[in-house]
């Protein structure tokens, strides 16, 4: 036995002495500090890490990321005679690893051992074209295929010896590996193997069918609602799609992205509010599902003593929503992927609440750069500081409101005039009566200064 088969059996004989010892640690007491573990910063460790196995969940991947992927398929045979040396029985180590969920955009470069190993030739699509990287051109033959529901079998796996039976994995985005042993470069036995890829083909917002690669939040968004595969399977005809066509390009304008991996083993709400970290928006359903951004907008309609009816409940933000600090996580596309944190905070508000540091953390899976995720941790922060709520009964003529909408409203008992508030839900009551819910609504929310001189409880 030589070749591959003895640094996979050497790696056989390394798995099973590290069981043995988990096995002698697992008969120790261990204390846990469950305030430490902090699952979503596990971010790059746990979306790069290599799988093994048929069994495991295929992720949908949005725009441009680094990826892990997972082995399904790995073969040695055959045997080669180096220049001057002995014969090296299974010489040749054929693997298959699929990425995601296709049909994707591209594969763009892999890396072996956190190391550039391989740039696609390609840009775009299905290519067996690739400049292999020193020291392993020569010892590495790459085949990637982007996961359309029609795509052909790679010839190399067809073979009856490999794999045969002409595996097509449609609709499974993978890439072919054929490994040349040499000791000199694979000293160390097979690589861990990452990829940078361009994720899944997205609908228009224009006819919600026609696909096509972008990192827009829209698109994306638009595709897990309607993708019948691993989405929510909603018909189109039930998107407002003209909402997605105006939210993507506020997206375009605020420079938001949709870049990540999306696991298809956790459930759709869980997914959804994941996807909405990356563009500060909302999902609304009255006729039809309706993607709603936050960002500034004009007064619809004036509330006032005419229109509202009894009293209204007014709640002033509570300490427990007060931030003067905000630490945001994510994937850095500018460190290769690493992790990376950044703070959001201002002495000139921790000063006003009494020294106090208000910090909270987010996790932003689906924003890769440093801008993007500044810019979401200062709208959150200030929109922490300007969080006053109202819940109102409206006469008839309410009911053109939505979600989103911003009014003003003018009331005596609370001594509030012209002030603008955001509608965050709508209830029809009997009688022709709207419940409007309302948060308060200051542009300045949306700017990339921090607010430092609102009052937490000013009505004017």
């Amino acid at each position: 036995m030589g070749g591959w088969n003895r640094k996979r059996k050497e790696k056989r004989r390394r798995k099973k002495e590290e069981a043995a010892r988990r096995a002698q640690l697992a008969n120790q007491p261990v204390s846990i500090d469950s305030t430490k573990i902090d699952a979503p910063a596990m971010g790059s460790q746990g979306i790069m890490v290599q799988k093994q196995g048929t069994n495991e969940p295929i992720p949908v991947i949005y725009g441009k990321t680094r990826t892990g992927g997972a082995q399904v398929f790995i073969k040695a045979e055959g045997a080669y005679t180096p220049s001057g040396e002995t014969e090296i029985p299974n010489a040749f180590l054929h693997m298959v690893m699929t990425l995601c969920e296709g049909e994707i955009n591209n594969c763009t470069k892999i890396y072996f051992n956190d190391v550039l190993a391989a740039t696609n030739n390609s840009s775009s699509g299905d290519s067996d074209s690739w400049a292999i990287q020193s020291p392993f051109d020569g010892y590495v033959t790459i085949k990637f295929r982007a996961g359309s529901d029609s795509q052909s079998a790679i010839s190399d796996l067809s073979n009856g010896s490999i794999m045969g039976n002409d595996p097509k994995f449609t609709g499974i985005a993978y890439v072919y590996f054929k490994l040349k042993y040499y000791a000199d470069i694979w000293k160390n036995g097979v690589p861990s193997i990452t990829f940078e890829v361009e994720g899944k083909k997205v609908p228009s917002t224009s006819d919600g069918t026609s696909l096509s690669y972008s990192d827009n939040p829209a698109n994306c968004i638009l595709d897990y609602l309607t993708n019948t595969r691993y989405g929510k399977g909603i018909p189109v005809s039930q998107i407002d799609l003209p909402s997605f066509a105006s939210a993507a390009t506020h997206f375009n304008n605020e420079g938001f992205h949709c870049r990540g991996n999306l696991l298809t083993q956790v459930n759709m709400y869980d997914n959804m509010i994941d996807l909405f970290t990356c563009c500060n928006s909302s999902l609304t359903l009255g006729n039809k599902y309706k993607l709603v951004p936050e960002k500034t907008g004009s007064s619809v309609m004036t509330l006032d003593n005419y229109n509202t009816i009894g009293p209204l409940s007014y709640q002033l933000s509570s300490r427990a929503g007060l931030l003067n600090s905000i630490k945001v996580k994510f994937m850095d596309d500018s460190t290769d992927y690493k992790d990376n944190i950044k703070v959001i905070e201002s002495s000139v508000l921790k000063t006003q609440d009494n020294g106090a540091l208000l910090q909270s953390e987010i996790f932003l899976p689906f924003t890769k750069t440093v801008a993007t995720a500044q810019r979401i941790a200062t709208y959150k922060l200030n929109q922490s500081r300007q969080s006053n709520r109202i819940v109102l009964t409206a006469s008839i003529e309410a009911m053109r409101l939505e979600p989103g909408d911003v009014v003003s409203l003018t009331n005596s008992t609370f001594n509030i005039t012209n002030k603008l508030f955001r509608v965050t839900e709508t209830i029809i009551l009997p009688n022709n009566r709207i419940e409007l819910s309302l948060r308060e609504y200051d542009p300045n929310v949306y700017s990339l200064t921090i607010l430092e001189n609102a009052k937490n409880d000013d009505n004017d």
